[in-house]
């Protein structure tokens, strides 16, 4: 593998993965899926309230974006410097 390869794997590994996290935004702020998503997973299994539901997919957004950073960005940003 050369750095030409590595670099441009985590080029679109990084703009998928900021892609994902766009649309995950947009999806909880903007199009109220909260509240069907919310209904959907309490008849299947019990989640606890509906504020309980809301700070645990806050805090898996916030995990993705520190995982993305972590995974995606930081390595494509080294690989850019290396270059």
């Amino acid at each position: 593998m050369n750095l030409e390869l590595l670099t441009e794997f985590f080029m679109w590994f990084a703009i998928i993965n900021f892609a994902m996290i766009i649309i995950f935004y947009l999806t909880i702020r903007f199009l109220f899926v909260n509240d069907f998503i919310y209904n959907t997973f309490i008849k299947s299994m019990y989640l606890g309230t509906k504020e309980e539901f809301n700070k645990m997919i806050v805090s898996t957004f916030f995990l993705y974006r520190i995982l993305f950073a972590f995974f995606a960005l930081f390595p494509y940003l080294t690989l850019l410097i290396i270059k």
